[in-house]
């Protein structure tokens, strides 16, 4: 085997089962049709029934979609118990609240942590002790560049990922020696729906734009191409990391 194509082998996921949850759209979408693309059963996850019936559709029998509410933990209990033993999870899903600091209702601030931070732990916990049983797996969260710099009108959503990129150190802690990898993908500003309202403004875009040494916005695909590698063996000795994809918006 030459050492090209045992590098390229640690991007071969078949025979993988792998859960991406927030997959029918943006980043989750491109994510899980990556693993497909590479040989995984691919689990999409995703609270809009309409959207993961359509992106399933794209590929049956190897995109199976799951209705999901990271929100409610019954949802997350009868998500685990649907997919089984999963070699990977992307704890993916989320919520983005834009509101300034002084209008923030105590729902909204509930419902950010309960999907963000509780509900992508809640999740873990459970896929976690089935891989830690096994000796083996990797679970791959979605945090965001706001866990390392201020951003007005998004504070509880910074918090809440600042809060997952500390969770994956202790989760990394305690399964490592279980074998089970627990990673983080920090995205920066990538174009997708879940932002697009923050991008439509032209002033806002170009100064947006400035910030960013590598000069674009991210795209799906390039987060995908980060929560697969983190996930992959070519990650094998990497844990309690959060691997930042931004660009270089966080150096200055």
């Amino acid at each position: 085997m030459t050492a090209s194509h045992a590098f390229s082998s640690l991007f071969d996921f078949t025979g993988r089962t792998v859960c991406v949850t927030g997959a029918a759209s943006g980043i989750g979408q491109a994510t899980a049709r990556l693993f497909a693309d590479l040989g995984a059963t691919v689990f999409a996850a995703d609270k809009d029934e309409g959207a993961l019936a359509a992106f399933a559709a794209q590929r049956p029998g190897v995109l199976r979609p799951i209705v999901f509410d990271q929100g409610a933990l019954e949802s997350i209990e009868a998500l685990d118990e649907a997919i089984g033993e999963v070699d990977i999870l992307i704890n993916n899903a989320g919520v983005l609240l834009y509101e300034p600091l002084s209008d923030l209702k105590w729902t909204d601030l509930t419902r950010v942590i309960s999907v963000n931070l509780a509900g992508s732990i809640a999740l873990s916990r459970l896929v976690g002790r089935k891989m830690s049983a096994r000796k083996r797996g990797a679970i791959v969260h979605t945090g965001s560049q706001l866990a390392y710099n201020g951003a007005e009108f998004r504070s509880v959503y910074a918090a809440t990922k600042a809060g997952i990129s500390q969770f994956v150190k202790t989760a990394a802690l305690e399964w490592g020696p279980l074998g089970v990898r627990v990673n983080c993908v920090a995205p920066g500003r990538t174009l997708t729906p879940l932002n697009q309202h923050l991008l439509q403004d032209p002033a806002h875009y170009a100064e947006s734009l400035k910030r960013i040494p590598l000069g674009r916005f991210g795209q799906t695909e390039d987060m995908a191409h980060a929560f697969v590698f983190m996930a992959s063996d070519a990650a094998s000795y990497i844990t309690g990391h959060t691997l930042v994809v931004d660009g270089g918006w966080i150096l200055p």
